[in-house]
């Protein structure tokens, strides 16, 4: 909801103010962190009312009634609509039964949706969306110096919070096979367990490999070899 409204502005006039700079604010969240994107033009002008623009939207949200009422019921049908394939079905049961009572099992149901309200959303925004936790990346025609200048800018006005978050360990889940009637013509399988934490050596070398024997989809081994072959 960050792009919904912000100290005078509402969602029209944000994006109407994008559109006269030619600039592109865009965001998204998982599990792990929440982000915000901006894509601008590099002449100074447009490219500081754009960094402007995103400053405002960063630290003064105004998270209006209306929109949240919007964006939830937005998310309520697409939770049901989710319900209704296999594949995500499947998928949220592996991530309860892989990661039981840890933040990555949980998922979002119209039940816990439909139980948010506004205070909530502020008191998240006040306590993670800080400078402490923040990380700013910049690409493009920008020297160094400019790109502090940037940075310093975007986060100066941002609440004190925002302390990275320590997950909980995470707990082995039991061996277990699980299997879920549904009338669909195709079946989908997920097999798998916690195996290595990303600031292991091996991650990056594993991460490839996986994508190289099957995680890769249409260019992985074994959907040649089983799929295309076989």
């Amino acid at each position: 909801m960050l792009e919904a409204g912000a100290a005078d502005l509402d969602e029209e006039k944000i994006a109407g103010r994008l559109v006269d700079i030619g600039a592109h604010l865009g965001g998204g969240v998982d599990s792990d962190r929440a982000s915000v994107s901006l894509r601008t033009l590099s002449e100074k002008l447009e490219r500081d009312a754009a960094v402007d623009l995103m400053r405002t939207v960063l630290s003064a949200p105004t998270f209006p009634q209306a929109v949240l009422d919007r964006e939830k019921a937005r998310s309520i049908a697409s939770i049901r609509e989710a319900e209704t394939r296999p594949d995500a079905i499947a998928a949220k049961r592996f991530a309860a039964a892989i990661y039981p009572g840890h933040p990555y099992g949980t998922s979002p149901t119209a039940e816990t949706v439909g139980a948010i309200n506004r205070d909530d959303v502020v008191d998240f925004y006040r306590r993670h969306y800080g400078a402490q936790g923040a990380v700013v990346s910049i690409i493009g025609d920008v020297s160094r110096a400019e790109a502090e200048a940037i940075a310093q800018r975007l986060t100066e006005a941002l609440p004190p919070g925002g302390a990275s978050l320590v997950p909980p360990e995470v707990a082995k889940p039991v061996r277990a096979t699980i299997k879920i009637d549904h009338p669909a013509a195709q079946s989908h399988v997920h097999v798998g367990l916690p195996a290595i934490r990303r600031t292991d050596p091996d991650y990056f070398p594993l991460l490839v490999g996986n994508y190289t024997l099957g995680g890769g989809g249409f260019v992985s081994r074994l959907m040649k070899e089983v799929r295309e072959k076989r």
